[in-house]
């Protein structure tokens, strides 16, 4: 994937073009558009309402979820986002202020506390009731991962541009702009209602 902020990458194309039309640069990106259509590949943009800023993201379409985040995540730190995902799309103010990293650590640690007991911890309920989106096997791989693992994996989620962290005390975790470009059909399908029709605006 190869992701850009469109503001920085219309002065290098309306130079190759020899003029500044905003609809020259709307038609250029169509054109790449479609040819990447013959790929399997999607041009995607989102305004980031972050930085109110355009981005634009070449996008695998084919494959499930797990296709779009096979990068150099492992198959646990992939589970590891998906708990944080589910955490977020758990309501609506979760997808609008974010989730506070011990939340999303917390349920992981519930898991580590079933599989010591030797009870294992698939299909087990959560603590707020929810029943996880993982698998067994997945969900013993994220319990299997040490504290200073998982919040290694948090920060490189960051800086990947899967999530994002405010730099406020609270420091809450919320979906990055890498997310809503690959993940889209996704986060639409799973978001709250509100969430949903907010995001839908901005995609």
């Amino acid at each position: 994937v190869k992701i850009v902020n469109e503001g920085n990458e219309k002065p290098s194309q309306q130079r190759a073009a020899g003029n500044d039309d905003n609809r020259e640069f709307d038609k250029f990106w169509s054109e790449v558009a479609r040819a990447l259509g013959y790929l399997d590949l999607d041009l995607r943009r989102v305004k980031w309402p972050e930085d109110n800023q355009l981005y634009l993201g070449v996008i695998n379409k084919t494959g499930g979820d797990t296709a779009k985040l096979a990068t150099k995540l492992t198959p646990e730190q992939i589970a590891l986002f998906r708990v944080v995902v589910d955490e977020i799309l758990k309501d609506d103010r979760n997808a609008e202020q974010g989730v506070d990293v011990m939340s999303a650590l917390n349920v992981t640690q519930f898991w580590s506390q079933a599989a010591a007991g030797g009870g294992g911890a698939g299909g087990s309920q959560l603590p707020n009731g929810t029943q996880a989106a993982l698998t067994q096997e997945q969900q013993e791989s994220v319990a299997k991962m040490s504290k200073v693992d998982k919040e290694q994996t948090l920060r490189l989620l960051c800086v990947d541009g899967w999530l994002t962290q405010g730099d406020d005390d609270a420091g809450k975790l919320r979906l990055g702009v890498r997310a809503f470009l690959e993940l889209r059909d996704f986060l639409l399908s799973a978001a709250p209602p509100q969430s949903r029709a907010r995001w839908e605006k901005m995609l």
